[in-house]
C-alpha cells in the first residue's frame, strides 16, 4: 500500500503549492507608483527641452492604469512503476518451455505498469493596461494659457515655496507708474538675451531682478479672505485675494539673504517716500466684498510710495517658455543681444552674466533657478533625450527639483477630468 500513500501525498503537495501562489499587491503598487512618477517627470522635462528649441509643447496624461497578473502552475509526480512483473512464457521449436522470458509492452523491466507525467510547469503572465489621453483640448488650454491668479500664487506660498522662486516664475514683467499719466509707466521685463529688464528711464538704475529683491525685502505676499453672500436663501462663499506687505516676511527675507547683502539693496534701490501699501492684516470683510464687486484687472496692482505698481503675471504655458529660454541660454552660451539688452553697472559688484540663469539669494544649497547638463552617466533626478542629445537634471539640483514639483502641481490645477479626451488612445503593454 506504500504506492497509494505516495500518490495521495503527491496530489496534496500539488494542491497546497497552487494555493500558496498569491498576487503581491504591495510590490506591484509600489512599482506602478514609481513608474508613473518617473513618466510624469520625464514628460515635464521633455516639454521644457521642447520649449528651449521653440518647438510646440505636447501634453498627455495617463487617465487609467489596470495591472493584472495570471499564474498557472501544473505539478506532477516523477515516473514510477507499480504491480508485479509482466512476464510471459517462451516456448521452443518443439513446443516445450525452454526459457522463461518477460515482455514489457506497457511497463518497465520488473513492473507491470508505469506511471509518469511531464506536465510540471509554471506560467506567469503580467500585464499593465493603461489609457493615454491627450490634453490637446480647448478646456485644457483655456486654463493653461490663462494668467496665473493670486489664489494660485497663494497656494504655492502657503506650501513653503520660496517667494523669490515664485516671483521669478510667475511674474512676466513689472510696471511702475510714478504719476497719473498712463504714458509715464516704466516697464521691467526679463527676456534674455534681448532684454534683462533694465530700462534707461529708471533714474535709480533698477532691473527686473532688483525688483524681485525689493519685493522680498518689502514683505510682498498674498492674503485671502472668503466672502459669504446669500442668494435664494442659500449661502455661497467666494475667495478673494490681494497683494499685501508683511513686516514679518520682510525680516525673514533679510535673514535669508544675510544683512550684508540686504542692506546695500535697501540703500541703493528702495528709495520710497512712504511704506508700500496695503499692509497685511488690515483688510476687512467689507473691503473684500467691495473688491469682489469691482471689475478685476489682468494685473496685480498695489502702491509703492504713492506710485502705482503692477505685476503682469505669466500663464502656466509662459512658465514653460521662460524656463525653456533659460535652458537655451545655458546650452548655447548666448550673450546679450547687441543693441537690445541694456546693462547698468553691475549691482553690488556682481557680474551681469551671473543672472543667467537667475541665482536665488534666499535659498540654501543649489541656487540657480534651473540646472540642466548633458547626461554623462552621472546620477540624474530625471533625464530625457531630444534631437539626439541626452539631457540630465543632476540629483543634487535641489531648486530644479522643486521647480518640477511646482510644474506638476500647476498642470494639475489647470486640468479637470472633463478636460481629457473623450476617445483616448489606448496602448497595451504586456
Amino acid at each position: 500500500m506504500w504506492w497509494r500513500a505516495l500518490v495521495v501525498g503527491g496530489l496534496l503537495a500539488g494542491l497546497l503549492g497552487a494555493c500558496a501562489v498569491v498576487d503581491p499587491v504591495d510590490n506591484r503598487y509600489d512599482d506602478i507608483s514609481r513608474s508613473w512618477a518617473k513618466a510624469r517627470n520625464e514628460s515635464i522635462f521633455l516639454n521644457l527641452v521642447r520649449a528651449s528649441y521653440d518647438d510646440p509643447l505636447s501634453f498627455t496624461t495617463v487617465s487609467n492604469v489596470t495591472p493584472s497578473m495570471t499564474n498557472a502552475t501544473g505539478l506532477a509526480l516523477p515516473s514510477f512503476s507499480i504491480g508485479p512483473p509482466n512476464c510471459l512464457p517462451s516456448f521452443g521449436p518443439t513446443g516445450a518451455l525452454t526459457v522463461r522470458g518477460c515482455s514489457y509492452p506497457t511497463g518497465v523491466p520488473g513492473a507491470a505498469t508505469a506511471l509518469g507525467n511531464t506536465t510540471a510547469n509554471n506560467n506567469l503572465t503580467v500585464s499593465s493596461n493603461f489609457s493615454v489621453s491627450t490634453q490637446e483640448t480647448s478646456a485644457f488650454y483655456n486654463g493653461f494659457l490663462r494668467p496665473i491668479d493670486l489664489q494660485t500664487l497663494n497656494y504655492f506660498i502657503r506650501q513653503g515655496y520660496s517667494r523669490e522662486l515664485l516671483f521669478w516664475l510667475f511674474a512676466d514683467s513689472f510696471q511702475l507708474q510714478p504719476t497719473a499719466s498712463p504714458y509715464s509707466a516704466i516697464g521691467y521685463q526679463y527676456d534674455p538675451p534681448d532684454t534683462y529688464g533694465c530700462p534707461h528711464s529708471d533714474p535709480i538704475h533698477r532691473c527686473f531682478r532688483e525688483w524681485v529683491w525689493i519685493a522680498l525685502l518689502s514683505g510682498l505676499t498674498v492674503e485671502e479672505k472668503t466672502v459669504v453672500t446669500k442668494f435664494n436663501s442659500k449661502f455661497e462663499t467666494t475667495p478673494v485675494a490681494r497683494f499685501c506687505f508683511s513686516p514679518e516676511l520682510a525680516k525673514q527675507a533679510e535673514i535669508e539673504m544675510t544683512p550684508a547683502v540686504a542692506e546695500p539693496i535697501r540703500r541703493k534701490y528702495m528709495h520710497f517716500p512712504a511704506r508700500p501699501s496695503p499692509a497685511c492684516g488690515t483688510w476687512t470683510s467689507d473691503d473684500a466684498a467691495k473688491l469682489l464687486t469691482e471689475p478685476q484687472p489682468d494685473t496685480f496692482n498695489f502702491n509703492v510710495g504713492g506710485a502705482t505698481f503692477r505685476v503682469v503675471p505669466r500663464s502656466a504655458y509662459g512658465v514653460f517658455e521662460f524656463l525653456g529660454n533659460l535652458m537655451r541660454m545655458q546650452r548655447d552660451g548666448l550673450q546679450p543681444t547687441p543693441g537690445k539688452a541694456f546693462f547698468w553697472p553691475p549691482p553690488l559688484g556682481e557680474p551681469d552674466e551671473a543672472v543667467v540663469p537667475p541665482v536665488l539669494k534666499t535659498v540654501d544649497g543649489e541656487p540657480p533657478l534651473i540646472t540642466v547638463v548633458p547626461n554623462n552617466g552621472g546620477p540624474c533626478f530625471v533625464h530625457t533625450w531630444y534631437l539626439s542629445v541626452d539631457y540630465c537634471v543632476p540629483e543634487d539640483a535641489d531648486i530644479t527639483k522643486r521647480v518640477f514639483s511646482l510644474l506638476a502641481q500647476l498642470i494639475a490645477i489647470q486640468t479637470a477630468a472633463a478636460d481629457l479626451s473623450i476617445t483616448p488612445v489606448v496602448r497595451v503593454i504586456q
